[in-house]
């Protein structure tokens, strides 16, 4: 889009140029840059760009904040540079230097962010089934109930293609291969086969290696898949060095996925299972010793751990334990801060006398009401200092309130006012909803009351006009 050539133009001679960049992402808010030296980035002129809210390096990426229209800057960079048609590279000195921590951060956000949008809309769509289920529609006198609940679920039983192909963009994979090797784990008709061999006392591979599968088979699940494609990274690199060119187009392939679809099912689909299986029970252990402290911490903690992208740390266990059990309270306290980011910019807005600070403020609020807080936190809070302790200050509080009366989510994704359906159980018990609605409603109150009870002085920084 035109319209936005020349910011994607300064933005990638800011960031040292294509060819100091590995690979491109972008989530909500933000384009996400695997950097090959970030020294060569001039920050302080990317800063400065219009169009461009702010840039910090986390989690071994250096992300630089946008806004509403990421998505079209992202479409001109790779227009520019060709990044959607690029792997990271194993050469890449930044991302051996970078942490473990920070390198799993960066795996996980790479792998979950290309489908956030249509993963918040599947759960969105889940919560209004639940809401039908509450009117008394189901699927035994609704069609509509049976189209929807398809819509719904499907996203979700069909889970590992999506992180394959996915996972598939990361470790360099063709993503055919990786559908196909999916494919194969939730392949229909793999549980009965399995149940019929167990029942012949065949289910073993050469007689020792045992072959057997979860319960509910690996629908849902998200630790195999990613397993399985970087297994596959493997096996796919090697025959593609040591295969003739003559035959590679098919042989590659072909070996790759015998191979790594019998390695899954007897190795990897069993330890990643087991492995996720420790983590939720460990995480679940610690909420047990007291929910709400584990709330209040990580409602405090949130909005920051948003700002470094580092809660993609905690969103695969959620998503994990929801395919698992139906339901997850692992981020209920990360669910409501952007009604506290709400509050204080309506009292900023009100209160304030700035045109810059009113004109960053306004779109900041509305996509804040929607569950996008970056441009609320970067163009407005955090440069303000005092609105943002108070929105994680009271954000901790909701969390609190949030674990202490036990509001699960039974889908993930959806963001805002449009998380509410979420917390709508199945069998349509609307109880936990309206204790979330009133956490939202009491935390944005005390949040806008608390800002508006500030001086001017101290809602206006003069740093934050040199900055817009």
């Amino acid at each position: 889009m035109a319209l936005y050539t020349k910011l994607a133009q300064a933005i990638l001679t800011h960031i040292g140029g294509k060819e100091n960049v590995d690979s491109l992402q972008h989530c909500v808010t933000r384009l996400r840059f695997e950097l090959k030296d970030e020294s060569k980035v001039d920050e302080e002129s990317l800063k400065k760009l219009s169009g461009v809210v702010s840039a910090v390096q986390a989690g071994g990426q250096y992300q630089v904040v946008i806004g509403n229209h990421v998505a079209d800057v992202y479409d001109e960079l790779d227009r520019l540079g060709g990044f959607s048609r690029t792997g990271l590279s194993e050469e890449n000195p930044t991302a051996k230097k970078s942490n473990p921590f920070n390198r799993f951060v960066s795996l996980v956000s790479s792998i979950f962010h290309p489908f956030l949008g249509p993963l918040a809309a599947v759960g969105i769509i889940k919560g209004v089934i639940a809401i039908m289920a509450a009117f008394g529609l189901t699927a035994t006198n609704s069609s509509m109930y049976v189209i929807l609940k398809a819509a719904g679920d499907g996203f979700f039983q069909f889970f590992p293609i999506l992180i394959a192909i996915t996972s598939a963009r990361r470790f360099k994979v063709n993503e055919f291969t990786a559908y196909a090797i999916a494919a194969a784990l939730v392949y229909p008709d793999i549980s009965t086969a399995v149940g019929d061999l167990a029942k012949a006392h065949s289910d073993q591979v050469l007689g020792v290696i045992p072959f057997a599968l979860p319960s509910g088979g690996y629908l849902s699940t998200v630790m195999p898949a990613i397993l399985a494609i970087w297994v596959a990274s493997y096996v796919q690199h090697f025959f593609e060095k040591i295969t003739p060119n003559v035959i590679k187009v098919f042989m590659v392939p072909l070996l790759t996925i015998v191979i790594t679809v019998p390695l899954t099912f007897l190795v990897v689909g069993p330890v990643a299972n087991t492995l996720s299986g420790w983590l939720t029970s460990i995480f679940q252990a610690i909420m047990g010793l007291s929910p709400v402290a584990y709330g209040f911490i990580l409602g405090l903690l949130w909005q920051v751990l948003v700002m470094f992208g580092l809660h993609w740390a905690l969103v695969p266990l959620g998503i994990l334990d929801i395919a698992t059990n139906g339901h997850s309270a692992i981020l209920s306290a990360g669910l409501l801060p952007c009604f506290t980011q709400v509050g204080v910019l309506g009292a900023i807005m009100l209160k304030t006398k700035e045109d810059k600070v009113r004109t960053i403020s306004v779109p900041a609020f509305i996509s804040a009401i929607f569950g996008v807080t970056e441009p609320a936190i970067y163009g407005v809070t955090l440069p303000m200092k005092v609105p943002f302790y108070i929105s994680c200050l009271v954000s901790g509080f909701m969390g609190a309130a949030m674990m202490g009366l036990n509001i699960p989510m039974y889908a993930a994704g959806a963001k805002g006012v449009f998380l509410f359906p979420t917390l709508i159980g199945a069998d349509g018990n609307l109880e936990k909803l309206w204790f979330a609605l009133m956490i939202a409603a009491v935390g944005t109150v005390v949040s806008f009351a608390a800002q508006l009870m500030l001086p001017v002085s101290a809602l206006y920084d003069k740093d934050l006009e040199n900055n817009i």
